[in-house]
């Protein structure tokens, strides 16, 4: 599986988010307490972007309507949200982080 640059590691600092166009793919790269996650940028409810959420815990939260996203498994954590978001496998090497991509 092919991986892909996605950010330098200092431009994503513990408690912060960013997105980013990966392989033709919406990213949503969160950064919690030192663990990268990788989802896709879209919340599944309405289709609004994630980037403009917060992160609570291992959680994104959408901005729209509430939704709460796990981060480690893509799961909605209660309405209304119900469909999963996907996810992406994060590799860090040295500064840079990447994502496998199909």
């Amino acid at each position: 599986m092919p991986k892909h640059f996605a950010i330098k590691i200092d431009q994503l600092p513990p408690g912060t988010m960013a997105c980013r166009e990966i392989g033709g793919e919406q990213v949503l790269l969160a950064n919690v307490a030192g663990t990268i996650y990788a989802v896709s940028a879209q919340c599944t409810h309405e289709d609004s972007p994630l980037c403009l959420g917060r992160l609570h815990g291992h959680s994104v939260v959408c901005s729209l309507h509430g939704s709460y996203f796990d981060l480690r498994t893509g799961r909605p954590d209660g309405d209304p949200a119900d469909i999963p978001l996907k996810t992406y496998a994060v590799v860090v090497e040295a500064d840079d982080i990447y994502l496998q991509l199909p």
